[in-house]
């Protein structure tokens, strides 16, 4: 099960409401997931329609409608990823989502300094520390002994947007959440952005310095360091162990491999195998790790 609405809509009444096209068996709606788990009354989107169950909802283009469909409902539109989002944001507005709105829960040992914000669907774990100012988002989930130092976000929508046809941007609704592992440490005035349909998630043990910024839907492994100023895009995977020099940055959807080392600066543009050493701009390798 997806992201669950607060009440259920038709694949009909959405396909009006988006003046789109639709075909295949009527469905209720009642949550939202990426097309990779996808399940029955769910809504999703993907250009390569492959059926891998039924009772589901899926916004594709023209030319997949010929696979076997009998047993899903279809919404019909040439670009599916634009059409999704326009699909979110009219369920933000019309009807909300409930994933994230039963009242945080907060260990009461942990420690949480002044003017924090915690939202709904938050959980601080046992002996934690959140310092003065922070805001933890919905769906920001802190495991035991980590620190969150002052004037941090956490798990705030990342920059997502797809252009209409006029050119104006559209947002991309984040609907997924941040974890936080256990012994973590996060600087000061860092931001994490909260996953789009799928959760932003720091493993055990990372330490992450100040004013450091990582975006959607991240990985960043057990015991990796990011150190000040340096930028993960979105998607990226950080491996166990890995160094992320400060001032660096990563293009999205890349992988940085286990004990890996970034230079100060770097740029990274392509996957980084493990325990090698890449800097400069485009970043290159420099030698591998003994």
């Amino acid at each position: 099960m997806g992201y669950r609405l607060n009440c259920s809509i038709n694949l009909s009444e959405l396909a009006t409401a988006l003046s789109l096209s639709w075909e295949g068996v009527e469905v209720k709606i009642k949550s939202i997931s990426p097309y990779n788990s996808v399940s029955e009354s769910d809504l999703t989107f993907t250009s390569r329609l492959d059926v891998v169950s039924s009772g589901y909802a899926v916004i594709t283009t023209p030319d997949q409608i010929d696979c076997d469909t009998k047993n899903i409902g279809i919404l019909v539109s040439e670009s599916p990823r634009l059409a999704f989002i326009k699909a979110l944001d009219f369920l933000v507005r019309e009807i909300g989502f409930s994933s994230w709105s039963h009242p945080a829960i907060i260990d009461p040992t942990a420690s949480i300094g002044r003017n924090v914000v915690i939202e709904n669907g938050c959980v601080v774990g046992a002996n934690s520390i959140i310092e003065h100012n922070v805001v933890l988002h919905s769906g920001t989930r802190v495991g035991q002994n980590s620190r969150i130092r002052s004037c941090s976000s956490i798990g705030g929508d990342g920059f997502g947007f797809e252009r209409m046809p006029d050119g104006i941007p559209l947002r991309f609704p984040h609907l997924g959440g941040v974890i936080i592992g256990n012994n973590v440490e996060i600087g000061s005035c860092t931001a994490i952005a909260r996953g789009t349909l799928s959760d932003t998630i720091i493993e055990d043990e990372v330490k992450i310095d100040n004013l450091v910024h990582i975006a959607h839907n991240c990985l960043i492994k057990n015991g990796a360091f990011i150190i000040a100023c340096a930028e993960i895009s979105g998607g990226v995977e950080i491996g166990k162990n890995a160094w992320v020099a400060p001032n660096s940055c990563t293009h999205q959807k890349i992988s940085v491999g286990d004990g890996a080392i970034i230079g100060l600066g770097a740029v990274v543009t392509k996957n980084v195998p493990s325990f090698t050493v890449y800097a400069g701009n485009p970043a290159k390798k420099l030698r591998d790790i003994e």
